[in-house]
């Protein structure tokens, strides 16, 4: 008989902080031989971190006495500098949104002390220089550089396509536990399936991103197929969003753009963290960050970062435990040459949660909404138990100052076993309650091996200074996914009962083993003329092989594609940090299959023309971008217009205009603003089913809105309190697969509070802060967005 099994409050492993730590703060700043400040500027960087070790490495590059009460800075971060600026200057820039301010006294020397109540007014400084690598952590909100949209490194500003950059403060203060989360504040980019902890896949500009096209890791193709995992937060340095057609530079990629995560890398700064999180959904988290140099030269340098949690979800029965380790090791033996080693172990074990039909959460039903916690598999049957690793190198040499060759290489194995139960139509005679369900057995496996090698070259022709970059990349897949179909009692929704067990397998005939072989080739020269102009010009081929096999009976396709893809853009550096910019690219992607005659389909085609202007003055911490665009995907499948039911034909067309608009800026001295609105207008423009041309495109909504902000109670008399809140306004999308259903808008808040002591900091998130019930998105079935979370952190850095 069965019965109904009450939800999972398994044994587990309570991860607890218990630990006491001892350690001593050494004073920052010892006295250098001479203690007169210098006259004029000097140069220096500065990694963000602790603010006590910042000061005393800046004050000995200065050669400058700085002697303070070690207690004043305890506790205390500071974004970091980069540049070139007087030292009183440069050192209130580190002290920003400290509470403290710089003292100097008769002899030259320096102290710090306490800001006056109710001062926030910080003198203009101008900065030269960067603030970060476009490798490297940014501090605060707010980029400078990036390597996503040209693989050099590159001034914002000059490059001639919308980018947004995500930080490791900004995930940190958003509380974003999964790389959608991370996008939340992100103009344009909406994850895929509400609350799927399975996939990172994102619909931006009207087009799909997901898996091996459009989700990339340091700059590489990172996982096989897209339930090869989802990528952990905690050891993310940055996340950058490149948007519109960009195969020029990566190959095979979805029009709508590509996801680029960086790493986080050894560092010559000691770094170290511990920190533990308790939250709702019975949440317990243990994570640890540590970094520093090996050797006293700092020619070998490492990073640690490791993470173990045990979770439920809004879901019942449906886990979310993690665990993961990312060690990283450079060798610099010298300025010019750097080779650094990554790695990454993660296991993960959650459940695929199936979408929903659409009466009972988008239409009304007669038993009124399916709850949001509802599970509609079977408890100890359904789970997705991911198991990934990748190993890899990135490697540098400049042999002058002009010449530079870098190569990255990377290799990543997946192996998950995905049994779920899925869901049909209603059973007749019971109304819209009880559902029919099946149940498929699967297990994956995928390997991925990337390299990609680079030589770049910088020099002078007349007024013209190039940057010519030209490569060569190759990736190898291989993906297995072996299927077995089975029968399963159906379930009502409203009143379920578990227990119900799955039939005998058969084989599904959709298992099946694939690979493909990716090679290209590309060059691009940017062009900087006086100073004032950047002219990009970029040029790549491409070859492609793919092969599928059915494992359950004797089928092969092969498809052998190439393609060449182009892009040029123009940037304008006005001297008031104004930079307009015009841009056209391209993209590709195979298209597997073959029409009624048997040949092979050809790649699908994207073409983008967009227009910009971004505004970042020298030394600020503001940065504002708008653009409008026109993205085309061409050679669309369509049905063959005398064969409609059997084949396709590639004359269909799909087509998306929109603005986009994304603003990041400090707010005084203590406070910082991220905003973002999109207009996204996506159509079927061409198609032998009359009935969908001019039909808008699934999952895309018309119109999205976001706004975070934080601020630093240093005018309240509260310098280490922080307080943050956001609202996420989504419009109203239609179905993936089905455009006759609309999901409706809806508003999300959040919000966020932190306050240092010492060398702790305690954080308190709470996103959906009003537990709204909503459907996030409708694809073959819906999905209901995160109900609310609380999450609380304390962290221990020294």
């Amino acid at each position: 008989m069965s019965s109904r099994i009450p939800p999972r409050r398994a044994r587990r492993s309570r991860l607890a902080l218990r630990c006491a730590i001892a350690f001593a703060l050494p004073l920052a700043g010892a006295a250098p031989a001479h203690s007169q400040a210098p006259a004029g500027s000097a140069s220096v960087a500065i990694s963000p971190g602790p603010l006590g070790a910042a000061l005393a490495a800046y004050a000995a590059n200065a050669g400058v006495l700085l002697s303070f009460d070690p207690a004043l800075t305890q506790g205390l971060h500071t974004a970091g500098l980069s540049g070139s600026y007087p030292f009183e200057e440069g050192l209130r820039r580190l002290l920003a949104g400290s509470g403290l301010t710089p003292q100097r006294r008769s002899d030259g020397s320096y102290t710090l002390r306490p800001e006056p109540q109710g001062a926030t007014t910080l003198p203009a400084v101008t900065v030269h220089g960067a603030a970060e690598t476009a490798w490297g952590p940014v501090g605060g909100y707010v980029a400078r550089r990036s390597a996503t949209g040209t693989k050099t490194d590159t001034p914002l500003i000059e490059t001639p396509q919308s980018i947004s950059v995500v930080s490791r403060e900004q995930i940190e203060d958003t509380g974003a536990a999964s790389l959608g989360e991370a996008l939340r504040y992100t103009a344009g980019i909406l994850s895929q399936e509400g609350n799927d902890r399975t996939t990172d896949g994102f619909v931006m500009r009207g087009f799909q991103l997901s898996g091996y096209g459009g989700i990339y890791r340091d700059g590489m193709k990172y996982m096989g197929n897209v339930y090869d995992g989802t990528q952990e937060p905690y050891g993310m340095e940055r996340v950058e969003v490149l948007r519109g057609a960009a195969s020029v530079l990566y190959g095979q990629a979805s029009p709508g753009g590509l996801v680029n995560v960086t790493s986080k890398l050894p560092t010559a700064e000691p770094l170290h963290e511990l920190r533990t999180s308790l939250g709702n959904h019975s949440r317990y988290e243990l994570a640890t960050d540590h970094g520093g140099k090996l050797t006293e030269d700092g020619t070998w340098t490492y990073r640690l970062t490791a993470l173990a949690r045990d979770s439920d979800t809004m879901v019942d029965y449906v886990p979310d435990n993690r665990t993961y380790i990312a060690p990283a090791l450079r060798w610099q033996p010298s300025a010019a040459t750097s080779m650094t080693f990554l790695g990454t172990y993660q296991r993960t074990r959650t459940a695929y949660v199936y979408g929903l039909p659409a009466i009972g959460t988008l239409e009304d039903s007669s038993q009124g909404r399916i709850p949001t916690r509802r599970f509609t598999g079977e408890p100890g049957y359904d789970k997705s138990e991911t198991r990934f690793y990748d190993i890899g190198y990135r490697f540098e040499h400049a042999f002058n100052d002009a010449v530079t060759v870098r190569q990255n290489l990377r290799y990543f194995s997946s192996r998950n076993e995905l049994p779920s139960v899925n869901l049909g139509g209603f059973v007749p005679g019971t109304g819209d309650t009880v559902i029919d369900r099946g149940a498929q057995d699967r297990v994956d496996h995928s390997d991925n091996f990337v390299v990609d090698t680079q030589l770049q070259f910088k020099g002078l022709t007349g007024p013209l200074a190039h940057t010519l970059l030209a490569g060569v990349d190759y990736a190898h897949r291989r993906h297995r996914s072996e299927r077995y179909n089975r029968t399963l009692a159906p379930l009502d929704l409203y009143h379920p009962v578990y227990g119900a067990e799955p039939g005998v397998r058969v084989p599904a005939l959709n298992s099946s083993t694939s690979s493909d072989d990716r090679f290209g080739v590309y060059l691009q020269d940017q062009v900087k003329i006086a100073d004032k102009w950047v002219l990009l010009l970029g040029g790549r081929y491409d070859w492609s092989s793919e092969r599928t096999n059915a494992i359950f009976f004797d089928a092969k396709q092969k498809t052998d594609s190439e393609a060449f893809t182009g892009r040029a853009g123009l940037v304008y550096l006005a001297d008031n940090g104004l930079a307009p910019f015009v841009s056209f690219s391209q993209s590709f992607e195979p298209t597997s299959g073959v029409d009624r005659g048997g040949s092979p389909f050809k790649p699908t085609r994207g073409e983008q023309y967009e227009a910009g202007v971004r505004y970042q003055p020298a030394g600020s911490d503001t940065l504002i971008s708008a653009s409008v665009y026109q993205l085309t995907q061409k050679n669309v499948l369509t049905p063959d217009p005398l064969f409609p039911m059997d084949f396709q034909v590639q004359t269909g067309e799909v087509r998306s205009r929109g603005f986009e608009l994304e603003a990041r800026s400090a707010v005084g001295a203590h406070g910082r603003i991220i905003a973002s609105y999109a207009y996204t207008n996506a159509e079927i423009t061409r198609s032998n089913n009359p009935a969908e041309v001019g039909q808008r495109r699934g999952m895309t909504p018309r119109n999205t809105v976001s706004l975070w902000g934080d601020y630093r109670l240093a005018a309240l008399g509260l310098p280490r309190m922080r307080i943050g809140a956001g609202v996420r306004y989504i419009g109203s999308t239609l179905g993936l697969f089905n455009t006759a259903i609309e999901v409706p808008s809806y508003t999300i808040v959040d919000a966020m509070m932190s306050y240092d002591a010492g060398p702790w900091q305690f954080t308190l998130n709470a996103n959906n802060l009003t537990d709204r019930v909503y459907v996030a998105s409708y694809s073959y079935g819906a999905f209901y967005g995160p109900r609310r979370s609380v999450i609380g952190t304390l962290a221990y850095r020294w």
